[in-house]
């Protein structure tokens, strides 16, 4: 059982939850965050293992190839251009499918291994369970690939929590695709609400069993005002409280420090749990 906790924006407080659910429920954790993960601050795992990601890039040899475009035009990612009579590769946009190699009449194709990022993993006290963490390598475009290969590392047998990376981009889509129940979470401002429809959309075209928390709210009367006509309301309204913010400060998981949000979280999640 895969829970995907993600947000529309940045700084919704999506992390700080991941961490509590994952705490909550004892879960193994998968930090998908992977241009600046940072749940590690909150869990603090013994790291142990370090598993470099590659990915398959085509390398065309000046002899062979004759620049006859064939590999430009199947390309499916349009990753491959041509220009007179060579062949130039945008890495970016290459999956590494091979079909470029497979279609070459001059076999000019060739492929070699680029650096993707890392995955640390090590056992967390904090949640008595283990945490992955993937490192997008500086530079590097390819976060939904390091992030597909960190999710084929998720035993579904097991009740694990990823943190997703905030907005609506591939990346997002990526982390949200493996999820039996997606945790979306919003921060209830008029850029935050905004935000969450689009994601909360994307949620609803994959199929997703989801529910809202509201966190971070100055008042419950902008939450429920902003739910009152909507199909989908918040299952749970986090406030916006001093001590909350210094726990953060503090990397604590709140809901090892408050047993308010220990309870709401656990009450709405196995909620949701049970129906599936």
């Amino acid at each position: 059982m895969i829970i995907s906790v993600v947000s529309g924006k940045g700084g919704a407080g999506k992390t700080t939850l991941a961490a509590s659910i994952a705490q909550v429920f004892s879960t193994e954790f998968y930090d998908l965050d992977v241009d600046a993960p940072n749940a590690e601050y909150f869990l603090q795992p013994d790291f142990s293992e370090k598993t470099p990601i590659t990915q398959p890039v085509p390398v065309f040899s000046e002899e062979l190839c004759d620049g006859c475009g064939i590999c430009t035009k199947e390309c499916r990612f349009h990753a491959l251009y041509r220009i007179m009579k060579t062949v130039y590769l945008s890495e970016p946009l290459c999956h590494g499918c091979g079909l470029c190699k497979m279609v070459c009449p001059q076999q000019a194709i060739s492929y070699h291994d680029a650096p993707v990022g890392d995955i640390r993993s090590g056992y967390s006290q904090r949640t008595s369970n283990m945490v992955h963490v993937g490192d997008l390598t500086i530079g590097s475009t390819r976060g939904t690939y390091l992030i597909s290969e960190m999710v084929k590392r998720i035993d579904s047998d097991k009740l694990s929590v990823i943190d997703g990376p905030p907005g609506n981009s591939c990346a997002a889509v990526a982390a949200i695709k493996p999820a039996d129940l997606v945790v979306l979470v919003v921060e209830p401002t008029p850029f935050g609400f905004h935000d969450m429809q689009q994601t909360e959309q994307i949620v609803q075209q994959m199929g997703k069993n989801y529910l809202i928390i509201a966190n971070k709210a100055m008042s419950t009367n902008n939450v429920d005002q902003y739910f009152q006509d909507k199909a989908k309301k918040a299952t749970l309204t986090i406030p916006l409280e001093n001590r909350y913010h210094k726990a953060n400060l503090q990397g604590e998981i709140l809901s090892q420090q408050f047993s308010e949000i220990h309870i709401g979280l656990h009450t709405a999640i196995s909620r949701e749990l049970e129906k599936l």
